[in-house]
This record gives C-alpha cells, structure tokens and sequence, in this order.
C-alpha cells in the first residue's frame, strides 16, 4: 500500500483532469539486445511535466540504496499540499558499479513513473 496525505481530495480531481487529456507516449527508444522499443525516460519527462503542471502537480523521485541494492520512492505532488507516496522498488544492479547504479535509476525511475501516473506507453514488449 502507499503512503498519502491526510486527505487527497485536490489531488484526486487534478490526476483523473491530469490523465484525460494525456495521450499515448510514443516508443523512441530500442534495446538492440532483446530487439524491443521502449518509452524514454526523457520522452516519458517531456510528455508529462507540461501536463503535470498544468493540473498544480509534481512528481518528486528519491533513489536510495545500501551498497548491494538500489530503491526508489516515486512522491506525487499537489499544489494544496496533497502527495501520494509510492512503496519503493528495490532491485540489485547486475554490475555493483556507478554504470549499474545509474541503469537501475533510470529503469526504475522510467517504470515507477508510468506507474504511479498510469502512462500509456503502447504495446508492452519489455517482458522478452
């Protein structure tokens, strides 16, 4: 279960404006290993903040980690002051390295994203 403010009320009513008006988020991305297209997290960033914005909301992303995992928390924001706080994704990199560190950021960040918005961002092929 996540964490919310008291009451998310404001909140409510700026997401469901927030996800009508939200389009599909097109592929621009490849990963030549499993031969797949995927949404960027820079795409995903672009498409959402304008919108996001628009409807008084942020979305704050906090990695965290002990040495052997990485998490991250997704928080998203309203301007009254509401938040909806997501439970944390924990994954070990496959290289304990700052290379490893930063794709378990990016990979995490890019599907808590679409997550805690509920993005469409097409056909889902990832699970090659």
């Amino acid at each position: 279960m996540c964490n919310k403010s008291e009451t998310i009320s404001k909140l409510a009513v700026a997401l469901v404006k927030f996800n009508s008006e939200m389009k599909i988020i097109e592929k621009d991305a490849s990963n030549p290993h499993f031969k797949n297209r995927y949404a960027s997290l820079d795409t995903i960033i672009d498409e959402v903040r304008p919108l996001l914005a628009k409807h008084g909301l942020a979305v704050l992303q906090f990695p965290g980690g002990d040495g052997e995992k990485f998490t991250l928390r997704s928080m998203l924001i309203h301007e009254s002051g509401e938040w909806i706080e997501s439970e944390p994704i924990t994954m070990r990199p496959v290289k304990n390295d700052p290379q490893g560190i930063g794709s378990c950021n990016t990979y995490a960040r890019r599907y808590s994203l679409s997550s805690l918005l509920s993005l469409n961002t097409g056909e889902d092929d990832d699970g090659n």
